[in-house]
This record gives structure tokens, sequence and C-alpha cells, in this order.
């Protein structure tokens, strides 16, 4: 037993030796560990307390070394004296010498011995010390007037002579005082429910409970009793049980209790909700006053939690004029507004759907700096005009830029697309440095924006220039969210990028070509999810990707951090797709071609690999049969000329170019993975000879006498009548008959 112990004891040691002790989550981190979504919101906090830490460190040293330098300078200056001039001071007197042994006589001193010794308890009342001091009343300091303190003030100065502070400055500063001591506070109301309020509340019943809460909230807030007025309209007006004439006159008086009320109601959770129920009613008479009366709180309004919906439903349901009055409001505060949640909604509303050409400069450029806030432009200029204008302004400008970026990335407002264009102007522009540091800070959040055309760009920008720590970072935060990002109009330009640059193709394939194998059926229905798949079988091929896509690809190719060569890079990554792609065809081969419209993606996957292609590409040759086989038995079926029900495969568009396209690749395929072997063993001469009776099922036969074996030919040849074939004169069975005589 001894020894089985001992066993397993060397056993476990063994086992644990190999795995990698880490202390904690940052260390975890750092050495590149698979993170699950819990470990990384605890990194995430972590990383917030100890940023935090350190910048109140920071603060607390900055803090210490100014009061040094404030009690270096304010040491007494040193007073030379002359020994031959008589001293200012007098001289300081001996210490007399005191005795305390008159004193003596008079103190009693008892001894133990003494036995008629009374001791009486103390009259003293309990809790008193004979040590404690008596505190004196202070009398409160009686604040002086205006007119006092610029007396006494002024006699200071003038009793100072060697004062070097201008006297015109001083008075300056004593008035900005006086007047800051002159400003009356704003008096909190507070309620105060004593010991006999809440028993009387006890005895209250439910009704009369609520009517005195009511009162003390009243107290409080002095519209309250306005506001509950408004929500009991408000019930009226949204219920659908009320009839119109009710609901018109409610609205009418809901209007007449708001208006010159607005900017007092609107900011409270359930009042605004009002606000917005009367725009909702569509009266332009309505919406027009209140939209005047609130006009010159739009910007609190739109930084407000509740008050902002107001905005936002300006915005749609608003004039022209309306939208803006509310754009143009903004200006001067796009910053601010950027900084808050609420406001950046607004804000990127207004930008995405509403500001024209000049607006949206407007906006842009106020990130820029504050000269453009001040000096406005009339004439809408990109980051790249402006800098070719002025290349001086470059360095402010970006700074600027990268100022107010370091706040917006932190918040969920880098989801924008405000900020994603922000974003794109400051990677196009800056410096190797500036870019290392922009992606310290986003490589932790590249799914959260590549859903816009700017978005996409500046993260392929971070993967092309990332190291290789932080692409393995990218790549795994792209976990659980392949899938979806694929399907992007914009965001599939990322994974392009992924392919293109990342070495690691391991780990690629872990965390990227595994998600998109499961959910091959989604991807290939969806437009966007077709052409990832598309890339990957043809990389960077011009009949599945515009030109402009292409050239954008290529900026990436001049990274340092790349060092494999892409053929190998590709292969790896096509090799792990194989298995999913091709059995997936061959069991949904039929719908690809007629229903769903898929045959150009069906005809590139078969294809063998050409002289466009950047790798040796080999479908496997099971894979390949099971295609061709899906093929023939759908060639298989019955031939109808001109069928109204649907085409046969020779007859349909999409199904011929799928055919043709295959056969062509017969001549440099093994005989066993050719198509035409595949139709020939499948289909019974009277199903192949059949074909003859339409000019595309010639041209199919004729294309399998060029690219099939001999087998192929002598069995077209017995299935062929060329008797019936003759009396044809279209053009394919005229040049089937001249390839079958010779």
């Amino acid at each position: 037993v001894i020894m089985a112990a001992l066993g397993a004891r060397l056993e476990r040691k063994k086992k644990m030796k190999g795995k990698k002790k880490v202390k904690n989550l940052l260390d975890k981190k750092a050495k590149g560990l698979k993170l699950n979504q819990v470990d990384r919101k605890r990194i995430m906090k972590l990383e917030e307390k100890k940023k935090f830490k350190d910048e109140l460190n920071a603060s607390v040293k900055a803090e210490m070394s100014k009061l040094r330098l404030t009690e270096d300078e304010n040491v007494d200056e040193t007073i030379n004296i002359d020994p031959t001039s008589p001293s200012p001071f007098p001289e300081k007197a001996k210490d007399k010498r005191v005795s305390f042994s008159g004193n003596m006589e008079r103190v009693k001193v008892f001894d133990k011995n003494v036995k008629d010794l009374k001791i009486k308890p103390s009259s003293a009342s309990p809790g008193k010390g004979i040590l404690r001091a008596i505190p004196k009343k202070v009398s409160p300091k009686k604040k002086k007037k205006k007119s006092e303190m610029q007396t006494s003030q002024s006699e200071v100065i003038s009793e100072d002579p060697s004062a070097t502070i201008d006297s015109s400055a001083e008075k300056e500063n004593v008035e900005e005082k006086t007047e800051k001591l002159e400003k009356p506070k704003k008096k909190k109301i507070t309620i105060q429910v004593t010991k006999k309020v809440k028993e009387q509340l006890l005895t209250m019943d439910r009704k009369q409970r609520k009517a005195f809460l009511r009162e003390l909230k009243a107290q409080k807030n002095p519209n309250h009793d306005r506001a509950m007025e408004c929500k009991l309209l408000w019930e009226k007006i949204r219920s659908k049980k009320t009839p119109k004439q009710e609901r018109d006159e409610h609205v009418s008086k809901l209007f007449g209790l708001v208006k010159g009320f607005a900017s007092k109601l609107i900011y409270t959770h359930d009042i605004s909700r009002v606000f917005e129920c009367l725009l909702a009613q569509k009266r332009p008479g309505i919406t027009s006053a209140l939209f005047e009366e609130l006009t010159p709180e739009l910007v609190r309004m739109t930084k407000s939690k509740y008050a902002h919906f107001f905005v936002l439903r300006m915005l749609k349901y608003g004039t022209k004029d309306q939208r803006d009055t509310i754009i143009n409001s903004f200006r001067g505060h796009a910053v601010s507004l950027m900084r808050i949640v609420y406001a950046a909604e607004v804000l990127e509303v207004a930008y995405n759907e509403y500001a024209n050409a000049q607006q949206r400069f407007d906006i842009v450029s106020e990130f820029y700096g504050k000269e453009f806030v001040l000096f406005r432009s009339d004439k809408p200029r990109t980051l790249e005009e402006i800098i070719a204008e002025e290349p001086t302004k470059k360095k402010l400008i970006l700074q600027h830029l990268e100022e107010q970026l370091q706040t917006l990335v932190d918040k969920t407002t880098v989801r924008l697309s405000l900020c994603h264009r922000l974003l794109r102007d400051f990677a196009s522009h800056c410096d190797p440095e500036q870019l290392t540091n922009l992606i310290d800070s986003l490589k932790d959040r590249i799914p959260e924006i590549v859903h816009t055309p700017d978005g996409s760009y500046v993260a392929m920008k971070c993967i092309w220039n990332a190291n290789v720590k932080d692409r393995k970072l990218i790549v795994k935060n792209f976990k659980d969210l392949v899938v979806k990002v694929a399907m992007e109009h914009y965001g599939h330009r990322v994974l392009f990028a992924l392919f293109d640059t990342i070495d690691d193709t391991v780990l690629v394939n872990k965390y990227i070509t595994a998600e998109l194998c499961h959910e091959m059926n989604k991807l290939i229905m969806d437009t966007w999810g077709e052409k990832v798949i598309h890339y990957i079988v043809h990389p960077r091929d011009g009949r599945g990707m515009p030109r402009d896509e292409i050239e954008l690809l290529r900026e990436g190719d001049s990274n340092p951090f790349s060092k494999k060569e892409k053929k190998d890079r590709y292969a790896e990554i096509y090799r792990n797709i194989c298995e999913s792609l091709y059995s997936y065809l061959a069991s949904n081969m039929e719908p690809l071609i007629f229903e769903h419209n898929r045959s150009k993606f069906v005809a590139a996957c078969l294809e063998t690999t050409s002289s466009y292609d950047l790798f040796d590409r080999q479908v496997p040759a099971e894979m390949r049969q099971k295609c061709n086989e899906a093929l023939a038995q759908i060639a298989k079926q019955e031939f109808v000329p001109m069928d109204n029900e649907r085409l046969h495969l020779i007859e349909h568009l999409a199904g011929n170019f799928v055919l043709m396209a295959v056969l062509r690749c017969d001549n440099s395929l093994p005989e066993d993975q050719r198509l035409s072997v595949a139709i020939v063993n499948t289909l019974s001469k009277e199903e192949l000879g059949s074909w003859i009776c339409c000019n595309k099922g010639c041209h199919v036969l004729l294309k399998m006498l060029h690219c099939g074996s001999i087998a192929v030919k002598e069995k077209v040849k017995e299935a062929v009548n060329m008797k019936q074939l003759r009396e044809y004169t279209f053009r394919g069975a005229t040049l089937l008959v001249d390839a079958l005589s010779k």
C-alpha cells in the first residue's frame, strides 16, 4: 500500500511538472495563455485598478514635490548683523534660581503607620477631570463687508512699501473674491421625517399615506403636481381605448400644462416620455412650439440621460430647418459631447443620417484642434488636404487627435462610426511610435470596430503593423465572433488581412477557420460569407473580389513581422477547411445550383490549379469523387426539353455553366477523378443519347469527347444516334457530327 501511494505521488509530480505556473490573471495574459470571457472581464477590472493606483501615486508624488518647493521658497530671509553696531535686540536676562525648600514645611507626609487616617468619598461630580480645561466660547467671526475688505486690503498695501505687486491687479483680485463671497448659495430643501410623522404614517391608510407623501415631494419639487397631471393625461393619450376627440382634448390640455415649463420638466425619466408622446402625435404647431422653447437647452438635453431622447425624436420627425438648428447647436461642443455616452449616440445619428458634407466636416474638424473651431472653413476638406496645404500643422493636429482618442477608445464610443473616422485619420498620418501606441490601446477591441469601412481599415492597419504577440491576442479576441464578422459588409476584409499576414496558421485554424467550418451553410448562403470561403480557396482572385480590395490588401504585404511565404500560409489554411467545404458541396449540390445561384462558387471550388492561383491547390480525391457523383446524379434525371417546372441540368443556365467548367479540368486530372467518367458510368446510353435534342446538350457531349478518355469517347459514340443527330441544324449538332465522324 505504501509503495502504491508513493507511486501515485510521483505520477502527480510528473503531471504537474510540465504545467505552467501562473500567479495571477495578468501573468496568464502576458504569457499568451487561453482566456475565457470571465477572465477577460477580471483582467479589465485589474488593469483599471492598476491604472488608477499608478495615477494616484503619480499625483501624490507631484503634490509632495510642490509642497517641498513651496517650503523652500518660504524660508525666512537671513539677516546680516555687523558686530560693531549695537544689537537691535535686548540682551537676554539671566534665569533666576528658584528654591522650593521653604514650602516643604507645609507639605504633609503620610506614613504607612498612621492608623487614624479617615478617607471620605469625593463629592465632585463624576466625569470631570482636574486637568481638563474649560473650553472658552468662541464668538463667530463676522463676515466683513465689501467696503471694509477693500479698506483693509488698501491699508495692508500702503503699510508695505516694498511690495512689488501692482495695486490695480490686487484690487481686481479683491473684487473677484468679494463677488464670490456675495453670491448666495442655493439652499437644498431637505425633508426631515420625525418620529411623530412616522407614527402618523403607520396610522394612515393607503390613500392618506399617498397624499401625505405627495405633499412631502411637492415641498422638494415645486413642479410635482404639474408633472403628476401630465402623467395622468399621458396615460389617457397613449391608451387605445380613448376616443379620438378625447385624445385631441387631452393633447391640447397636456400641451397647455407643459408650455412654459418644458426646460424644467424634460430632464426627469417619466416626463421626458411625455414630451416624446407629444412629438409622436405629429402636430406641427405643438412640435414647433416645444422646439422653440427648448432650443436654448439643446446641448444640455443632449448630455442628459433622459432628455437626449427628445433630441433624437426631433432629428427623426423634425423639419429640415429644425435638424440644421440641432446640428449647428453642436458647433463647438462636439468634443465634450463625444465623451458622454448618451450625447455621443445623438452626435452619431446626426453625423451619419442627417448632416451634410459641411456639417460633417465641422464636427470632425473640432477634433483636429481649437483653431478649427474658432476659424471655421466654408469648404469641407479631408485631413490629407489640410496637411498638404499647411504641413506645419500636422504635428499639432495629430497630438490633439491622439489626446481625444485616448479618452474615446476606452469607452463604448469606440463602436461609433465617427470615432472610426477619427481613428482612420490618425492611423493614416501618424508616425510608427504613435501607431504602436494605438495598437496597444485597440488590440483588445478590434472586433468592435470592424462594421464600418473606416473601422475595418483601422483594424487591418493594426493587424499589419502589430508584432507577433499582439497578433495572437487579436486572433484570440475573435473567438465566437468569426462568423458574425465574416458576414459583415466591411468586417470580412479584416479576415482577409488575418489570412494574409499571420504566420501562426495553427492559431488561425484553431480560432478562425474552425468556426467557419461549423457554419458553412450560413456562410455560403450569405453574400459576404461566401467571399470569405472563396478567398480561402482562391486568395486575391479577381473573379470574387474587386480590384480596390486587392490593392488595399497589398498595403500589408510589406509588413516587417510576416516571415512565412504566402503559398505555405494559404495552403495550410485551405487544407484545414477542405473536408467541411467539399462534403457540404457534395450533399447540397442541387440546391446550390438551382435555388441559391451559387454556380460560380461551386465551379471555383472544383477547378484545378491555374496560373492565377497563389498556391498549389489540390482538391482531395475522395471529395472530388463525391462531388462528381452528386453532379452525375443530377444529370441522371429525366431530360424533358424546355421543361416548364424546372430545366434540366444541361439546359439550365447555372447547371450548364458548372458542367462545362468542371469538364474543362478533366485533362489535368487522373481518370478516377474526372467528371466525364462519373457521368458515363452513372447514365445509361438512352439517357446520354437524349441530350442531343438541345444545343447545350450537344456542347456538353462535345466537351466530353475533347476532354474525356478513350473509354468515355467510345461510350459517347455508342449513345449518340447519328441519323437523328444529322437531322438537327443547330450549331452544337453540326459540331458534334463533325467530331464523331472523325
